[in-house]
């Protein structure tokens, strides 16, 4: 068997499982969502009727996106062969009476119809298939109508579809991994040369980092560091979880599918700034009795070209220790941990201004505010108080939990330690600002090339 046709056969459980579980963790955080809403007006003192109106507005958009959800949940319980939980999953949305009848509501009753037994066929079953469904699940509905109405030729066609399909995306998916792939071998070969520079010159060494360190002079003490990163994180998660929600849900901004993509990638881009903007400030007030700074603290030498240099070598470096580590995790911990179901969402769109939006986020926000904070300023401050592999590996840890997903603790830890370790080499920011974007745009790349699906 090629490997073409491995990738491209039916036995993927495992890939199936992983998309439910992440269209299930989907669903539970509009759950919650709803949750939240009708707590709210149920604990209201003097509700106002145009406030509970909103409330009740953005609660009814919530359900529908759960409604939509749900209908393709159900297609995977299909094919990991969970039929009973399939029919309770789209029963529970055609049981639903809003007004007037929703497509989802609709569409799941064409679904219960197209696998109940005895079959029942509504007059407008493919209409509603190819309207309310996408890709890969419409491409599943269909082939059970098909099958049902004995139209054998349709049958041909959507697998002869359904390959071309996936063979395109291969292709694609083939094309932008490659760059990572010969990545990794020129990392392998790098890492391999530097180990031997390391094992002939020692001290004189690239990996060799004592004449670094001493450069680094830290004037404040714990208290600071402890300081600078408590109220940082109080005020991302005060700001990302409590003052945009609100704001967002007064001023009725909150995302649905009236939206555009492009639209939900500029909220995206500016929340996200909003949420990480404080760094800025907290940083700025927590050091200033130590102004001026002695060097190289926050340095950014764009002329000094050497940046370029270390942020390529460290992202050709990172490329195999991190992805050994991620097999590694993969595992233990047998494909279970977070997801990012933003992306795909994104990504789907075909509006290019959308996808460059999303990817300045990813690519150029994202590293800016990430690596002032943990590279700029955590790293170097902990070396004053633990040796230098130790404080490479907090801050590296620190990093991966502000991330917030236990599937990529480990790979991210090591990444950031790369990271770190460029940074105390190059003295200059830039260098694994270089790192961490082309590491974003990298991920950000393999989902393009799969087209969100």
């Amino acid at each position: 068997m090629t490997l073409k046709s491995a990738l491209l056969g039916e036995n993927l459980p495992t890939a199936y499982e992983q998309a439910l579980k992440s269209y299930e963790a989907a669903r539970r955080s509009n759950q919650q969502s709803i949750d939240l809403i009708e707590q709210t007006i149920t604990t209201k003192v003097d509700p106002n009727p145009s406030q509970i109106q909103q409330y009740q507005t953005k609660r009814d958009e919530k359900q529908r996106l759960i409604d939509e959800l749900d209908l393709r949940i159900g297609l995977l319980q299909l094919k990991l062969s969970r039929g009973n939980a399939a029919i309770e999953t789209w029963d529970r949305i055609s049981k639903n009476q809003p007004n007037p009848i929703s497509r989802s509501v609709q569409t799941a009753r064409v679904l219960l119809g197209l696998w109940a037994k005895p079959v029942e066929i509504f007059p407008d079953a493919e209409p509603q298939i190819r309207t309310n469904l996408d890709s890969w699940f419409r491409n599943q509905a269909l082939q059970q109508l098909y099958q049902v109405q004995q139209r054998d030729r349709d049958l041909v066609n959507l697998a002869q579809l359904q390959q071309t399909q996936a063979e395109q995306a291969f292709d694609r998916l083939l094309i932008v991994n490659s760059i990572p792939v010969i990545g990794g071998l020129s990392g392998i070969l790098l890492l391999l040369g530097l180990g031997i520079q390391r094992a002939i010159f020692k001290q004189n060494s690239i990996l060799a980092l004592p004449a670094a360190q001493k450069r680094w002079q830290v004037p404040w003490g714990k208290e600071t560091v402890w300081e600078v990163m408590v109220i940082w994180f109080v005020s991302f998660a005060v700001v990302s979880q409590i003052i945009l929600p609100v704001t967002l849900a007064g001023l009725n901004l909150i995302p649905n599918d009236r939206w555009s993509y492009r639209d939900r990638a500029v909220m995206v881009l500016i929340t996200y700034i909003i949420s990480v903007l404080p760094e800025l400030p907290i940083l700025s007030v927590c050091l200033k009795s130590f102004a001026p700074l002695p060097e190289p603290w926050f340095r950014f030498k764009p002329l000094d070209l050497k940046w370029v240099g270390w942020g390529f070598g460290g992202y050709l470096a990172a490329v195999p220790i991190v992805f050994l580590t991620s097999i590694l995790v993969q595992f233990v911990l047998k494909g279970h941990g977070g997801s990012n179901a933003l992306l795909p969402i994104l990504v789907e769109s075909q509006d290019s201004v959308a996808k460059f939006i999303l990817w300045t986020t990813l690519a150029i926000a994202a590293p800016f505010f990430e690596e002032l904070l943990f590279r700029g300023f955590l790293l170097p401050s902990l070396t004053k108080f633990l040796p230098f592999w130790a404080a490479l590996s907090l801050s590296g840890f620190c990093f991966a939990v502000a991330h917030l997903n236990l599937s990529d603790i480990l790979p991210l830890t090591v990444l950031g330690m790369v990271l770190g370790f460029v940074y105390m080499r190059s003295q200059n920011l830039l260098a694994p600002m270089l790192l961490h974007a082309l590491w974003n745009s990298g991920s950000f790349l393999a989902l393009l090339a799969l087209g969100g699906r």
